[in-house]
């Protein structure tokens, strides 16, 4: 997630920077190979740059939340996945196999296949983390949600950043991982 957070960081500079230039000098239109050449009208050109990496800006933030956010998903599942194994391991050591329940074991424990949408993944994290970085999650699955879904959710759910989209995912991993360790989730 970091390299995600790093490139991201990266592009928004170099898309800061060619906006400027752009603004400043014309001749940048044609060079970045902007889609807006020839569509801009002399008076209106500052105005028409801008909205145009307004926009830019917004699909690179798009882009990269997802990618963030798909990575963040995979480590859940992973964890969660890895934790299922040690407790299934664990009812097959403890319990003796003529006792009722052993033969349903995988059905006592979450697995990855039982996370298969965002929303089983909130259910089991709730109460297991904090409060805060739970309401938190909830936003930012709703804004995945907006956007992968062609944002027909008219949902206006905005983000703080992708650092701090960042930053919570990552204590919220770190949570998912004290309490897999506890075995409470």
């Amino acid at each position: 997630m970091e390299k995600t957070v790093q490139t991201y960081k990266a592009l928004t500079k170099i898309c800061l920077k060619a906006r400027e230039l752009t603004e400043t000098n014309s001749k940048y239109v044609k060079e970045f190979g902007l889609p807006i050449l020839g569509k801009t009208r002399s008076k209106d050109y500052k105005k028409d740059i801008q909205e145009y990496f307004d926009s830019l800006h917004q699909s690179i933030l798009e882009n990269f939340f997802l990618e963030l956010f798909a990575s963040f998903e995979a480590r859940v599942i992973e964890k969660i996945g890895l934790a299922a194994g040690e407790m299934k391991a664990s009812i097959k050591k403890n319990y003796r196999s003529n006792l009722p329940f052993q033969n349903f074991e995988d059905k006592f424990v979450k697995n990855e296949n039982d996370l298969s949408s965002l929303n089983k993944i909130l259910e089991l994290l709730n109460g297991k983390i904090d409060l805060y970085r739970y309401d938190q999650l909830k936003k930012v699955v709703r804004f995945r949600d907006k956007l992968a879904h062609g944002k027909r959710f008219h949902e206006n759910v905005l983000l703080d950043s992708i650092e701090d989209t960042h930053r919570l995912l990552n204590e919220v991993l770190d949570e998912i991982s004290m309490y897999l360790m506890n075995k409470d989730i």
